[in-house]
């Protein structure tokens, strides 16, 4: 399993903005279309949803704050 990771890290990579900007426009449309066929199930969960929102946005902003010390 590892193998694989390092082999899609690789080729991450080589990825260039417009193929990052690509794959986002891929996962936003794939969220939407989910959100569309799951839209009453996931309104039951609409608070869980939200935290669970909230504590991955704050995770990868400390871990931008961290790589961008490292940086300096």
């Amino acid at each position: 399993m590892s193998d694989v990771i390092k082999k899609l890290m690789n080729a991450a990579h080589r990825f260039t903005v417009v193929d990052f900007g690509a794959l986002k426009i891929c996962m936003l449309f794939i969220g939407i279309l989910l959100g569309v066929y799951f839209s009453s199930f996931f309104m039951k969960y609409i608070t869980i949803i939200w935290i669970v929102t909230i504590l991955a946005w704050l995770i990868l902003i400390v871990q931008v704050i961290r790589y961008l010390r490292k940086q300096k």
